[in-house]
């Protein structure tokens, strides 16, 4: 197989993995679990198509049909269980995660058997695992294939779950667009990180991303946008462009035009001016330069500086915040970008850019918080279009946020995006004399940079960074009622330079916090002071709980468990448990949600659900296996 073949496998297999992930852990697709022997799978697992998975059970003496079979995985290792599971033919999965699947989705088809088809063994094992009651197969001419292409298995999930045409051609379209970045990402890898890097380098070297989102590559450009092909534009190396707009049209907050000051005195040197050329009361605005087609499009009124009116801009991770260089020394710009990146659009609304700064001022001073352990990146101000449709007011959008990672080396400590220290497959991976000639490009950052070649030492660091985690994390939670979107591309980890210690954290972004107001004002009596109705006000404290245990436990810790190894034999979990009962009081409702023995499961946020009905700000739960209670692959749960 060609490097490009191997990358378009690949590509396919990641954005197929994560799909299948979700339609499993959604229970959108029931997926029963078979252990198998003699193949390099330990089990595989066959996923139910929509219209029967939406049904109950059924009977042993009422038989599956092929047609009623979406796919089967091959499992290198033993996925979760439901804990109550109803399926006679086998154990159900509660949760199925990509780094549990062997890259091999399969099919059932009507055709005679080839004896000499490469997977004709393979066929011949599962068969006998599943020639037994409950299922039903036709008679000699049945064999299986290879599923490659998650859009062949995304339109038939689609059609036996009755998903609307129009809603699964967009999904089939954003699956598509996740496919084909990732092949690039692949075939063009970012340069590994090392420990002496700097942060940016950090935030921009990452190969796959979230590590169960299916559109976790996928980059939509909306129109007037034009469609941006892989590698025809470096989305981490854009410019910055300016336009000026009426003050009278505009929602500012804050001293928004004194904090960009030196951008336009920088802009203005650009093109050998004293100052900018401002109209009289406007504001001048930066804005990313691929934002410039949707301000033309939408604002009449925008006067737009010509192109040579730019700064070189650096971007993090999400695309959309970036670090003007040498110009900003302690601050970032968070930018409204007509970009669909997962699944949300990354423009920035009217109620984030209220928010943001109003909560940084008013509420972050009032939390109950280690801030020798928790740096929370104030958004500082912001302005957005007064258009009264949001929707397109969201496109003229920028914020001044808190940039603890520029001058961090300066303090001693090196700031890492969370994100990419479980990522692996970066070029030049070899980074020592001993081993100059080995290939490491599959063994994840956090293993490599810190030397973690031992369990022992995953175990100890694993200990130290969760300590360090809940110590800055929780107390917010447990005191006010107030859930930071902890997730790790929000949050950075402060190292020492010296002794790569793990010392704290920083938290960016309040797009996806959750605020119990009741809780919060009687703790420290600040009121929320947030657009009625915004996505972050929770009803209770049990939403707020909710919120915290997807993005810490379910996102965060799992994919940082799994690529330290300490996933399948419950160690890392065992680390978790033991500092969670150590910060979080007995008689805490907490303690009640998450640790008490009959939580076998807990609210999760689900993606695909979510996109089917069109929905990214509003979340939607359902019921994912507690983690929290996860004690390892147990002796007899492959039986």
């Amino acid at each position: 197989m060609s490097a490009a073949q191997d990358s378009s496998v690949k590509a396919n297999f990641a954005t197929t993995s994560r799909l299948l992930s979700c339609l499993v852990t959604e229970s959108l697709s029931r997926a029963l679990y078979f252990p198998l022997t003699g193949f390099e799978a330990t089990g595989f697992c066959v996923l139910l198509s929509g219209n029967v998975s939406s049904r109950p059970p059924q009977p042993i003496d009422v038989p599956y049909q092929l047609t009623d079979i979406l796919a089967i995985v091959l499992l290198k290792h033993v996925p979760v269980f439901k804990h109550d599971s109803a399926d006679p033919r086998g154990q159900e999965i509660g949760l199925l995660d990509p780094m549990d699947m062997l890259p091999l989705t399969l099919e059932f088809v009507q055709e005679i058997h080839d004896e000499d088809d490469t997977h004709f063994e393979l066929a011949q094992a599962l068969f006998a695992r599943l020639i037994a009651p409950g299922w039903q197969f036709p008679a000699q001419s049945t064999t299986i294939v290879p599923s490659l292409d998650p859009l062949v298995l995304w339109d038939k999930f689609a059609k036996s779950y009755d998903v609307q045409e129009d809603m699964s051609k967009e999904i089939a379209e954003e699956l598509e667009s996740s496919v084909r970045w990732q092949k690039y990402s692949y075939e063009h890898p970012p340069k590994a990180p090392l420990f002496s890097s700097s942060s940016i380098e950090w935030e921009q070297s990452i190969v796959e991303g979230h590590p169960t989102h299916p559109m976790h590559k996928t980059r939509a450009f909306l129109p007037p946008m034009q469609d941006i092909s892989p590698g025809s534009y470096d989305l981490y190396h854009p410019n910055l462009r300016f336009v000026a707009l009426p003050k009278s049209s505009l929602k500012i907050t804050y001293d928004f035009e004194q904090l960009t000051e030196p951008l336009r005195q920088a802009v203005a040197q650009v093109v050998g001016k004293e100052k900018l050329d401002v109209p009289a009361d406007h504001l001048v605005i930066p804005v990313h330069e691929l934002q410039v087609a949707h301000i033309q499009d939408k604002f009449k009124e925008a006067v737009i500086y010509p192109p040579e009116f730019s700064l070189p801009l650096l971007a993090q991770q999400s695309i959309r915040s970036v670090v003007v260089s040498n110009i900003f020394k302690n601050l970032s710009l968070k930018l409204g970008v007509g970009i669909k990146l997962t699944s949300a659009v990354r423009t920035i609304s009217p109620a984030s850019a209220y928010l943001g700064p109003r909560f940084s001022a008013q509420v972050v001073p009032a939390l109950t918080m280690d801030h020798s352990l928790l740096t929370v990146a104030k958004e500082l101000s912001s302005v957005v279009s007064a258009d009264p449709e949001s929707e397109i007011a969201k496109h003229c959008a920028a914020i001044v946020r808190e940039a603890h990672e520029l001058g961090s080396e300066e303090r001693g400590e090196r700031l890492i995006v969370c994100t990419a220290l479980v990522e692996s497959g970066h070029a030049n991976t070899s980074t020592t004399a001993t081993a100059e000639d080995e290939d490491t490009s599959s063994v994840p950052a956090v293993i490599r940079v810190f030397e973690l070649d031992t369990e022992a030492k995953r175990l100890q660091w694993l200990d130290e960074f969760v300590n360090v985690f809940f110590k800055a994390f929780l107390p917010s939670v447990l005191h006010n009622g107030v859930a930071f979107e902890a997730h790790p591309q929000n949050c950075l980890a402060r190292f020492s330079l010296s002794t790569k210690q793990i010392l704290g954290f920083v938290i960016r972004d309040f797009g996806g916090i959750r605020v119990h107001p009741p809780t919060l004002l009687a703790t420290t009596g600040v009121e929320l002071d947030a657009v009625s109705g915004h996505s972050i006000i929770a009803p209770d404290l049990d939403d707020v709980y909710a919120r915290m245990y997807h993005t810490v436990i379910h996102n965060h810790l799992q994919q940082l468990i799994r690529v330290l190894g300490l996933h399948y034999n419950g160690k890392g979990w065992e680390v978790v448990r033991r500092n969670l009962v150590e910060i979080i009081p007995r008689d805490h409702a907490l303690y009640e949600a998450w640790l008490a023995p009959e939580r076998k499961t807990f609210p999760g946020k689900c993606f695909m659900r979510m996109r089917m009905q069109g929905m990214y700000r509003f979340h939607l739960h359902g019921p994912f296996p507690n983690l929290i209670h996860y004690k390892g692959v147990t002796e007899g749960s492959e039986a």
